[in-house]
């Protein structure tokens, strides 16, 4: 053999070898069982505009929509929450006249109540997507436009007064209430626009005050804006013009909220102002791309902002745009045809499951710790059991990972994984045995692995 051929075929092996080294080696992650955090409130999508479709599906498809988006029992989004539009314009039309019976109205409290009785999901939060029409600067329901200050007690008032009926249709009260969605768009639907001195004049002057004599307990969240820009942006234009410096706002505002749009969508760093203020922060409207991709691939991207948002970005809740979207693009957690009512389920959805299906409401989020730049681990003390960590493997190649649950008095004797890959959807597979508050699991290339126990 040639030297020259001596050295490329001992190169190679030396490759290989060393492949085979770095795949032997693995990776670890810590769960530290010593360190809570935030409690996650859930995770949700919007019904606004598209409830009523539902309707339109056979009997049979409205039942597996349904389960895809909100079951706890097989594979689905596991959906904890409801985003509703509270459709001010066609509730209150002109001064004097409320329309409860409105079908956009209507056709929500339907999705709302039927999603809480099949699958117990009682957490609504209703946004204001504009005021009337009459009682703004512009007199349109679109286009932006802000509400002319004469008007604030009618709109604290409308406001309560929809709120009630709310808690007439669903038996209960509102959870959360947003003031306004994204206050500084202008846009060709329906919107509305505030600063945030208007904010704070219209909620501690008026509406809180309305709310409270009503007896509503109801949350209030502001300002759900359109861009989260990291908290160099949100914490600048809004956390702190709303917050700072304003003690009756501080005690009136109960949730920090923005939207995932904009060149910045990491949500991988947490808003001082929130922190400050010890505001939850919520994550309530994202969706990225006009072309529908349903792959393992683009549901990878949404377990790589969950786990920011969650980790390190202190965030509580996390939606995504619409539960269903007619248009075909990713808009909509679900995709259908409106003139043929066909569907598909994008495997986003399945991703989104695998942690709001097994992180309930309440669940404490923990830190967590991983060697492997490609292993995401998200961790919480969940609200049954103790062990409920997503692993989610962004390279392209297989990696055997060693799970410490740091400082859990009571381990499991095992741990369940359901794995979502692009031919598997939150399969259940094999029980894995605990030792000593360790376990190891190989999480495949591209896949999100959930182990709870």
């Amino acid at each position: 053999m040639k030297r020259t051929a001596l050295l490329t075929t001992l190169f190679s092996l030396f490759l290989i070898s060393s492949a085979q080294i770095a795949l032997a080696a693995g990776a670890t992650v810590t769960v530290d069982y010593n360190q809570p955090k935030q409690t996650l409130a859930g995770f949700g999508a919007s019904i606004t505009w598209l409830a009523g479709d539902l309707n339109s599906f056979t009997p049979a498809d409205q039942s597996v929509i349904l389960d895809s988006l909100y079951s706890t029992t097989k594979p689905s989004a596991g959906l904890s929450i409801i985003r509703g539009g509270s459709m001010l314009c066609e509730f209150n039309p002109s001064a004097g006249t409320y329309n409860w019976n409105h079908p956009l109205i209507q056709s929500e409290m339907s999705w709302m109540n039927r999603v809480k009785s099949t699958y117990g999901v009682n957490q609504f939060l209703v946004t204001t997507w504009t005021p009337p029409a009459f009682m703004k600067s512009n007199n349109s329901c679109s286009n932006g436009g802000s509400v002319l200050t004469q008007y604030y007690p009618d709109l604290a008032n409308t406001m309560v007064l929809w709120l009630q009926n709310a808690q007439t249709s669903l038996g209960q009260q509102v959870n959360v209430w947003s003031v306004q969605n994204e206050p500084s768009n202008s846009t060709s639907y329906d919107s509305a626009n505030y600063t945030p001195a208007q904010f704070i004049s219209f909620v501690t002057g008026y509406l809180k005050p309305a709310m409270l004599t009503a007896g509503l307990t109801t949350k209030i969240t502001v300002p759900e804006n359109s861009v989260w820009g990291g908290p160099s942006y949100f914490d600048s234009n809004w956390g702190f013009p709303i917050l700072q410096n304003q003690p009756q706002m501080d005690a009136d505002v109960d949730i920090l909220a923005t939207h995932d749009y904009g060149a910045n969508y990491a949500l991988d760093s947490p808003s001082q102002a929130a922190l400050q203020y010890n505001k939850p922060i919520w994550q309530t409207e994202v969706y990225r791309g006009h072309t529908y991709n349903g792959s393992i691939t683009d549901a990878l991207s949404w377990a790589d902002s969950i786990h920011g948002a969650l980790t390190t970005g202190n965030f509580s809740a996390w939606f995504y745009w619409w539960a269903i979207d007619y248009v075909n693009d990713n808009g909509g957690l679900i995709i259908y045809d409106n003139t043929n009512w066909t569907y598909k389920i994008p495997k986003r959805v399945y991703a989104l499951g695998n942690f709001s299906r097994f992180m309930r409401p309440g669940s404490t989020v923990l830190a967590t710790s991983s060697t492997s730049s490609s292993i995401q681990a998200t961790a919480v003390r969940p609200t049954s059991g103790s062990v409920a960590l997503v692993l989610a493997n962004q390279s392209k190649s297989s990696t055997t990972v060693t799970v410490s649950l740091a400082n859990l008095s009571n381990p499991p004797s095992s741990v369940t994984p359901y794995r979502t890959s692009a031919t598997e959807n939150q399969a259940p597979l094999t029980p894995i045995p605990v030792s000593g508050g360790s376990f190891t699991i190989t999480i495949p290339a591209s896949s999100v692995v959930t182990v709870v126990g």
